[in-house]
């Protein structure tokens, strides 16, 4: 993704970072949701615990950095991208919709087991810019996010033979599609 390039590299430009930071809070918010969803839809215990731990981080840790980032950023998003980048919350959405709780884990994992890669290429590079893209890329670095990720893999592989391997396959890749989507969006 040129989006996740930019940033490792560190050149992702000013107006594409604001209008990032507007996308990825609306996201957040249907992760959010999501998880709810799972929550309620949650196998056991254990997996309704690690569901409840993924909306405290996306209400709290995360929702507390794109207040700081926006309000220390130095020019706003531009109108509209928010619509322009609706596909990944669509996608995550219908795909909850048709599959419960076995479809929210795939995509999230999906998600963000895609945004542990980029971030961690990232940092490896040692150019992401200092401020609010070093503290998002640190963020999605950390031994927590790491764990999540690890949690979410665990409830993949835990879904029931049942569930057809095609629609698995068919959410995961979706989910990677429209995370490309949804990050070109920045540059519309």
């Amino acid at each position: 993704m040129r989006f996740a390039e930019e940033v490792g590299d560190g050149t992702v430009g000013d107006q594409e970072y604001a209008d990032y930071l507007e996308i990825e809070a609306s996201f957040v918010e249907t992760a959010a949701r999501l998880h709810g969803v799972a929550i309620w839809d949650a196998p056991s215990w254990t997996a309704m615990e690690r569901n409840a731990r993924a909306v405290h981080a996306l209400t709290t840790e995360q929702a507390d950095y794109f207040r700081s980032a926006r309000a220390a950023w130095p020019v706003q998003a531009r109108a509209g991208v928010a619509q322009r980048a609706g596909v990944l919350s669509d996608f995550a959405l219908a795909a909850a919709r048709e599959g419960g709780y076995p479809a929210v884990m795939t995509v999230m994992f999906a998600a963000e087991s895609l945004y542990l890669e980029w971030c961690t290429h990232a940092r490896e590079l040692g150019r992401v810019s200092p401020g609010p893209v070093a503290d998002w890329v640190a963020l999605h670095t950390d031994e927590r996010f790491r764990a999540g990720v690890e949690a979410l893999a665990g409830e993949v592989d835990a879904i029931p033979a049942e569930v057809p391997d095609d629609l698995l396959v068919g959410w995961f890749t979706g989910m990677l599609e429209a995370e490309i989507a949804f990050h070109d969006a920045v540059y519309a």
